[in-house]
């Protein structure tokens, strides 16, 4: 599931509140998924990722992933599939992530 692009209910940080928007499939867990934000405004913080082949994945702007903003959610929030990323923008996600992300 790793590189799926989806059209989700988006949770907001607090919880109180989602938005339908584009979300990146990081990590595929026994019932839920970690999912990443994907956004038409580009960003440029040390997170940030700009996928090269956004029309490949489905999306309809020019997109970024942002692995700063995080949320494990249940599989039903996933409204229905858009695309999967290409290899390269799959790797650019992975050196991101293993470069920022460390404990």
């Amino acid at each position: 599931m790793f590189g799926e692009v989806f059209i989700c209910q988006f949770p907001f940080t607090s919880g109180a509140m989602s938005k339908t928007r584009p979300a990146l499939v990081l990590f595929d867990l026994p019932q839920d998924a970690i999912i990443c934000r994907l956004t038409s405004v580009l960003h440029e913080g040390p997170l940030d990722v700009r996928l090269a082949d956004w029309q490949a994945a489905g999306l309809l702007k020019p997109s970024v992933a942002r692995l700063d903003r995080l949320v494990t959610a249940e599989r039903t929030v996933f409204i229905r599939r858009l695309g999967v990323l290409t290899a390269g923008d799959l790797q650019r996600v992975r050196t991101v992530w293993n470069q920022q992300m460390r404990l």
